[in-house]
């Protein structure tokens, strides 16, 4: 297993980050991750922004926050009706 991969499964929760840019080819490795990665019954697009300047990563979470609108499964809801939420 390459380093990419070891990283991506053994990842967690990161808070901070390295000033450091992500070399193309491993980025081209997450990014081909990425589109065959799961999704709600494979109904979810895939959708990637990929920056690695801080100034425009920051603007890019802040639009980001300031449209999401979450919305979490309940008893009768279900996030996704092939894959409904246990909690």
């Amino acid at each position: 297993m390459n380093e990419t991969m070891k990283t991506i499964l053994h990842r967690r929760a990161i808070r901070r980050f390295d000033e450091k840019q992500i070399e193309e080819d491993a980025l081209q490795e997450i990014l081909q991750a990425g589109l065959y990665a799961p999704s709600a019954g494979g109904r979810q697009g895939v959708l990637f922004a990929v920056c690695q300047t801080k100034e425009v990563n920051e603007r890019l979470g802040k639009i980001k926050r300031a449209n999401t609108n979450p919305h979490m499964a309940t008893a009768t809801n279900y996030v996704s009706k092939e894959q409904p939420s246990t909690s």
